[in-house]
């Protein structure tokens, strides 16, 4: 009986992670920043890209988004139901799939801290040491499935990672179950703020772009683009998701469009809310517009500014900390205000 390698028990071997950010571009994705190994691009670009997502989106429509935002390498679709990593150990693949675990750290006060993390994982393996490790491994052993899945991550290549912000609904489950429900609700279910194909279509085009200059993109840095002082004059949509208020106290959210209001009011160009389906839409007919993502990991807070054709964070600002809040605050609509104002003199 051929025995299939699926992603719950890869997912099993990443409890060490501590923190990710939304988009990240490199060999490591916590830590220091750290150049990719040489030839590591080189070798992803010769290699095929086999995507296995979330069913919440019809085959057609990834097809779309996908073929509007990725050209950086060959490409097919596969359902988790249909995907065997061990049909592709021959060192010609890369992989771009759901990635998700609860993790608890007890601190040294006693108590225990809970961390969830989610995202879309892009790697590779090195087949010639995978092939090493495998051979030392006894199929007979009661361990060999664990070990041989243990081998299988140590021969991970990092690419790229793109975070996913679950929904408050979706916490309660993290956090009470197994890495194999956490697997089962993250590929079957509609649990993220921003798993939309649009959304999708633009982290996928800023992955496939950075792979393709060559360079690292390191997801805690603080900047901005030059393009940034086109918002002095055009609208920056926000979508509705942003007016949801997380109470971390209670593990509890709700629209609080008040609150959000008061904040934005200290914003000083132009601004919509949108409903993120109708961002969604817009975003996959290849309009162009500015649009506000914001992500929250834990107690660590992303906020970006996208166009939304070319896929391009034009602004970025890490916010690290439990003391600062798990939601946007005025303080962080006055940093965008004051990257506007430097651009514009730039």
């Amino acid at each position: 009986m051929k025995l299939k390698i699926n992603l719950v028990f890869i997912c099993l071997f990443l409890l060490t992670i501590s923190i990710n950010g939304q988009v990240s571009v490199g060999p490591t994705h916590i830590g220091k920043q750290k150049k990719f190994p040489k030839d590591r691009l080189n070798k992803f670009k010769g290699t095929e890209t086999i995507f296995v997502l979330s069913d919440i989106i019809d085959t057609a429509t990834y097809e779309k988004l996908l073929s509007d935002s990725w050209d950086i390498t060959p490409y097919k679709l596969i359902s988790r139901e249909d995907f065997n990593l061990l049909d592709y150990l021959d060192g010609n693949y890369s992989f771009a799939n759901l990635e998700g675990y609860h993790k608890q750290k007890q601190m040294k006060s006693g108590a225990v801290v809970d961390y969830i993390y989610v995202y879309v994982n892009f790697f590779m393996l090195d087949s010639e040491g995978l092939k090493k490790d495998i051979s030392k491994l006894d199929k007979s052993k009661k361990k060999y499935e664990r070990k041989l899945n243990n081998a299988i991550s140590s021969n991970r290549e990092n690419i790229a990672r793109v975070d996913l912000f679950p929904k408050d609904t979706f916490l309660a489950t993290a956090l009470t179950s197994e890495t194999s429900v956490i697997m089962d609700s993250i590929y079957t279910r509609d649990v993220f703020y921003n798993y939309k194909s649009g959304f999708l279509k633009n982290y996928f085009q800023k992955v496939n772009n950075q792979i393709g200059t060559g360079e690292e993109y390191w997801m805690y840095d603080n900047d901005f683009l030059p393009e940034l002082k086109k918002l002095a004059n055009e609208t920056l949509y926000i979508p509705n998701y942003h007016l949801i208020k997380y109470n971390p106290w209670k593990m509890k959210a709700k629209e609080d469009k008040d609150e959000f209001q008061d904040t934005f009011e200290n914003y000083n160009y132009k601004f919509e809310f949108q409903d993120e389906n109708e961002i969604d839409r817009r975003i996959l007919n290849g309009e162009e517009f500015y649009y506000l993502r914001f992500v929250r990991v834990n107690s660590q807070k992303f906020i970006h500014i996208i166009n939304s054709k070319t896929g391009e964070i034009i602004y970025r600002n890490y916010v690290a900390g439990m003391l600062s809040s798990y939601n946007m605050k005025a303080r962080h609509v006055k940093d965008i205000n004051s990257c506007i104002k430097k651009a514009l003199k730039r």
